[in-house]
């Protein structure tokens, strides 16, 4: 009933007769028979023209996305790779970086040894070289000191004798004297 008041609403509240319900509740076998054909070809056109074109397209399109998806999974396998290796050769870069730091500190400390033992070398070398002229300035020192004494000894005796005596002789006994003095004061310092 309540269709029957909705329709009537519909027609302007005209109550309307048996055979116009029914041809509107059940269409003609005719026409509703063309409108099938009609939209059955309608579909087939459609599966033709559109449905076909926009499968195939939806079809590229799932497989550019999915090489899409491998090639970025691929690519993300790669740089996982290359991250990797990046961390290993910066691992391998810093061990190899603590080497030589460590061979340097090494070859330093050798140079440095080296260095040292040459230095106390070098100053031993002066040392003994100072200590050799050292004792050659002693040995002229003492050398001129002793000839200076015979030359006083030789004036000293020649003072007191007033006579000269032999140069070999005098020499001689004056070498002995000189040499015994000279001992005495080297010992005493």
């Amino acid at each position: 009933m309540k269709i029957l008041s909705i329709i009537l609403l519909t027609n302007e509240l005209q109550q309307p007769k048996q055979e116009d319900f029914i041809s509107k509740v059940i269409p003609n076998f005719w026409a509703f028979l063309v409108q099938l054909i009609a939209f059955i070809i309608m579909i087939l056109i459609v599966i033709k023209f559109a449905y076909k074109p926009i499968a195939k397209f939806l079809q590229k399109r799932k497989e550019y996305i999915e090489s899409n998806l491998k090639e970025a999974g691929e690519k993300n396998e790669e740089a996982s790779r290359n991250l990797e290796e990046s961390k290993s050769n910066l691992r391998s870069s810093q061990v190899e970086a603590v080497q030589i730091i460590q061979n340097a500190k090494i070859e330093a400390e050798k140079e440095r040894s080296a260095i040292l033992e040459e230095t106390n070398q070098d100053i031993a070398a002066k040392r003994m070289q100072a200590q050799e002229d050292l004792e050659l300035e002693k040995n002229k020192a003492l050398k001129e000191m002793h000839d200076d004494v015979v030359d006083i000894a030789m004036e000293a005796t020649k003072n007191i004798l007033n006579r000269e005596v032999t140069e070999t002789d005098d020499k001689h006994l004056l070498d002995d004297f000189v040499d015994d003095l000279i001992e005495e004061k080297v010992e005493n310092k």
